[in-house]
């Protein structure tokens, strides 16, 4: 089977060709051979039975007379017959009277004699005397009487050659009949391969991109028919690679436009992140460091919208940074411990203050199964989807109450699956419009945007940040009733225990008296709002205004902790970490990034510098408070 699989097409086409005629041939020579036998055979078999026919009358006489002589001369003149090996004449009882047979020498060349017998019968003859009479007379016949018999033997050498003839001439005549047919089969296998390995070599050219190599057209059957067609696919493929490659060029070029266009996008974010940030960082800052002071009433209530309205626009930043990693798909989600029912826990409680003062009840339900549940995920973005829901209940709820309602279920022994509702008692969506609200920037109508304010991106946000943890957001609402909003999301549970995280006992009044930091900052008004808000914690500050300054100070002062500004003139944040690193005993310094950086791999970049952690501007006050001390010993 191997070796039939090999044969190649003009092989198989002269075996196509060849075995059934050779089968045919075989058979017809084999059949008229053997009927040519069966003929001479029959012949030769006449042949004996003739003479002893002929020679059984000719010895009657001989026989009744006893005259051996006679019959011995009758007998050697038969014996002149060719073929005849010997005669024998016996009497009736079987007698032998005359023998005669051929000489010795012709003897030895014979190997079969085929024996032949005829009776000898005594021969009655009845006359009819009356010739002039019409009427018949009975012709009754006495009986024979059996006198002996006549004996031929009939040598085979004759019949030996004549077949031997036979069979020669069979041969030759198959053996023409073979190669005339290998000749015929022969061109029909050249006349059917070689168009057809010309075309195989063709269809190679073609796959390996050679669309010039025209085929030639043998005839005009079907083969011919096939290498038109195939001249034409070279045609039409040597006009479509032609056009594909102008495709490709244009597409390379139009690849190369947007991935600028997109790398100008990047870095326009990036600028504007940093540039709105930046003075956002001070604006925020000096708001905070106003509410300490002492002020009446009416500039405390102008403070706290003031800084209301900044946080706002903070969010708007924020959103618009999220949208635009989303967009481009390097929205990248942590990994980390966290205990639950303490980030459900600070959300409400973010939110507890403002939903007094507007008298709403905010009602918050832990399960007792929940809170010392310790699970791994991304708690900064769960914080978002839930502060983006809760927010949004408030918002739109104007009398009644805000409910959070956490619940989990164990999927397996390393698996829960989180579900928390937000219900509120607000203006509602209308059907129609539920789903519409999570398509960024659309609101349930415009109107809305206009009382309650808003960029529509909170709910989209929340709901990609959920379908990439590999869960879901839903939502029902009823018009003039309210809202429910689900999340549900797979969480790994976390077997250890997490660290308890206490502030540190600063000495003073629970500040940072006698602890001495570094601030690297090149913008006066974020120098003035950090300093203060690191002197108002307790600590001694010192300040520098670039890189090189930084790494000086390094090298000469000891320090607690370094807050370092990433975008720096003369050396960035970056490469002043890095050289700090290689000073002696600043190895485990805390440097901690303070950049208005937010967009993806930023916090990457920074720790992959050498520093230890990294807080966004604008932060608060408590912010910076607690990054401190989480790494000031």
């Amino acid at each position: 089977m191997t070796f039939r699989r090999r044969w190649d097409i003009n092989t198989r086409t002269q075996m196509i060709s060849l075995g059934p005629a050779l089968l045919l041939t075989l058979l017809l020579i084999s059949f008229f051979t053997f009927v040519r036998l069966q003929d001479l055979r029959q012949e030769l078999n006449h042949t004996g039975q003739l003479i002893a026919n002929q020679l059984a009358p000719a010895t009657e006489y001989g026989v009744i007379s006893g005259n051996n002589d006679v019959l011995e001369s009758l007998l050697k003149a038969t014996l002149a017959t060719p073929n005849v090996r010997f005669l024998e004449v016996q009497d009736s009882a079987n007698r032998i009277l005359v023998y005669v047979e051929q000489p010795s020498e012709t003897h030895t060349r014979s190997h079969q004699v085929e024996v032949f017998q005829a009776p000898v019968r005594l021969q009655r003859i009845a006359l009819n005397t009356d010739f002039f009479q019409g009427s018949k007379v009975a012709n009754t016949a006495p009986p024979e009487d059996y006198l002996g018999r006549v004996i031929v033997g009939l040598s085979n050498d004759a019949f030996s050659q004549r077949q031997q003839e036979i069979l020669f001439k069979a041969g030759i005549l198959a053996l023409f009949a073979l190669l005339f047919t290998f000749l015929v089969a022969r061109r029909l296998a050249g006349s059917l391969s070689q168009p057809i390995r010309d075309i195989g070599h063709a269809v190679k050219a073609i796959q390996e991109g050679d669309y010039k190599t025209p085929l030639p057209i043998v005839d005009d059957t079907e083969l011919g028919a096939l290498s038109q067609h195939i001249n034409n696919l070279a045609h039409g493929l040597e006009q479509a690679s032609r056009e594909q490659h102008q495709a490709m060029a244009q597409l390379i070029k139009t690849r190369e436009e947007a991935e600028k266009a997109n790398n100008a996008k990047s870095d326009f974010l990036a600028m504007m992140s940093h540039e709105l940030r930046t003075p956002m960082n001070g604006v925020l800052g000096m708001l905070q460091l106003l509410e300490t002071t002492d002020m009446t009433e009416e500039q405390v209530e102008y403070a706290a919208l003031a800084s209301e309205s900044t946080e706002h626009l903070l969010k708007v930043i924020n959103d618009i940074l999220d949208f635009s990693r989303i967009e481009r798909s390097e929205l990248e989600l942590e990994h980390i411990p966290f205990n639950l029912a303490d980030l459900i826990s600070s959300c409400a409680q973010s939110f507890s203050h403002g939903a007094a003062q507007r008298g709403l009840d905010l009602a918050l339900t832990i399960p007792e199964d929940m809170r010392a549940l310790q699970v791994q995920g991304d708690p900064t973005r769960i914080r978002q989807i839930l502060v983006n829901l809760v927010g949004n209940a408030l918002k739109f709820t104007e009398h009644g109450r805000v409910s959070i309602e956490p619940k989990w279920q164990s999927l397996d022994h390393e698996l829960l699956w989180f579900t928390c509702t937000v219900r509120d008692s607000g203006i509602g969506i209308s059907a129609e419009s539920l789903e519409l609200m999570f398509d960024a920037f659309q609101q349930a109508d415009s109107s809305i945007s206009r009382r309650y304010g808003g960029t529509g991106l909170g709910l989209p946000i929340a709901r990609t940040l959920a379908e990439r943890m590999g869960g879901t957001l839903r939502a029902q609402s009823e018009e003039g009733v309210g809202s429910v909003f689900t999340l549900e999301i797979p969480l790994a549970l976390y077997k250890q225990s997490l660290p308890e995280r206490l502030p540190r006992a600063l000495s003073g009044d629970g500040h940072g008296e006698g602890r001495n930091v570094l601030l690297v900052e090149d913008n006066p008004v974020n120098q003035t709002v950090i300093e203060t808000m690191l002197r108002s914690l307790g600590f001694t500050v010192s300040v520098a205004n670039d890189g090189a300054q930084a790494v000086r100070s390094a090298e000469s002062l000891i320090f607690e902790a370094i807050l370092m500004d990433c975008r720096l003139p003369i050396i960035d944040g970056y490469e002043a970490t890095r050289q700090i690193r290689q000073l002696p005993g600043c190895a485990d310094l805390p440097i901690i990034a303070l950049t208005a950086n937010a967009l993806q791999g930023d916090r990457e970049a920074c720790l992959s510098a050498g520093m230890n952690d990294y807080l966004a501007k604008p932060f608060k006050r408590t912010d910076l408070q607690q990054i401190l001390q989480r790494w000031v010993q």
